[in-house]
C-alpha cells in the first residue's frame, strides 16, 4: 500500500465513522440518559469496528467480495436485529409518554451506573455488528485497499490506526453529548422514537435486500 493509498482509506474511514447512522443514534440516545453508558456504547462499537477491521484484513472482506450470499446473510441477521433494537427503542418511548423531564442537573449521579457498564458496551458492539453502514464499508470500499501481498507491518498500520481514530472520534462524541445533556435529556423521550423509527427501517431495509439477493441467486 503506497502513502497516497492509505491517506484516501484514512479519509474515507473518517467520512465513513463521522457520518450520521445507527452507531451516533445510539451514543445519543445511550449518552444522553447516563454519561458512563455513552461512553462504553462508544468503546462496544469500536470493539465492533475492531472485529469488521482485523476480520477484513484476514480475509472476510475479500470473501464477501467473492461470494454474494455471505453479504445477503449478514444483510438479514443485521437487520433482524437492528429491527429488534429500533422496537426496544419505540416501547422505550411509549413507556415514557407524559413522564416529567428530568434535567441533567437533577439526574442523581447513582444513574450512570443504572444502565450497566456491560449493558451498554454489549449494546454498542450489538449495533455496530448489525449497522449497514458497517456491512456495506468493509464488505465493498475497505476490501478495495486490502490487498494479499500487503505485508504484516501494513495491515497491523492499517487496523491500530483506524482503532486508534476511531476511539477518539466515538468516545470523543459521547462526552460531547454529556455535555450538552442539558438539552437533549429534555427530549430523550423523542430521542427513542427518532431512534427506534430509523433502526426499523434500516432493519427491514437490509431484511428486503437479504432476502432479494438470495433469491436472485436461487433463480440464476
Amino acid at each position: 500500500m503506497t502513502i497516497a493509498q492509505f491517506l484516501a482509506l484514512f479519509l474515507i474511514w473518517v467520512a465513513a465513522i463521522a457520518s450520521p447512522g445507527p452507531d451516533l443514534f445510539q451514543i445519543i440516545r445511550r449518552g444522553s440518559k447516563s454519561r458512563s453508558a455513552g461512553i462504553w456504547t462508544a468503546l462496544g462499537i469500536m470493539v465492533g469496528n475492531t472485529i469488521w477491521i482485523v476480520g477484513s484484513l484476514l480475509g472476510l472482506s475479500a470473501l464477501i467480495s467473492s461470494q454474494p450470499l455471505v453479504l445477503n446473510a449478514l444483510q438479514l441477521v443485521g437487520g433482524a436485529y437492528l429491527t429488534w433494537m429500533g422496537y426496544g427503542a419505540v416501547r422505550s418511548w411509549w413507556r415514557s409518554r407524559g413522564s416529567i423531564p428530568v434535567t441533567a442537573a437533577a439526574t442523581p449521579i447513582a444513574q450512570d451506573e443504572a444502565l450497566g457498564m456491560w449493558a451498554a458496551l454489549r449494546t454498542g458492539i450489538a449495533t455496530n455488528l448489525s449497522n449497514p453502514k458497517a456491512v456495506l464499508f468493509f464488505g465493498s470500499v475497505f476490501a478495495q485497499f486490502i490487498r494479499p501481498d500487503m505485508g504484516f507491518g501494513w495491515s497491523f498500520f492499517i487496523a491500530a490506526f483506524l482503532i486508534f481514530t476511531g476511539v477518539l472520534w466515538f468516545v470523543g462524541f459521547a462526552i460531547l453529548v454529556r455535555k450538552l445533556a442539558a438539552g437533549i435529556t429534555r427530549y430523550s423521550a423523542l430521542i427513542d422514537l427518532f431512534t427506534g423509527v430509523i433502526f426499523i427501517g434500516l432493519g427491514m431495509f437490509m431484511i428486503v435486500e437479504g432476502v432479494m439477493g438470495i433469491g436472485v441467486k436461487a433463480l440464476g
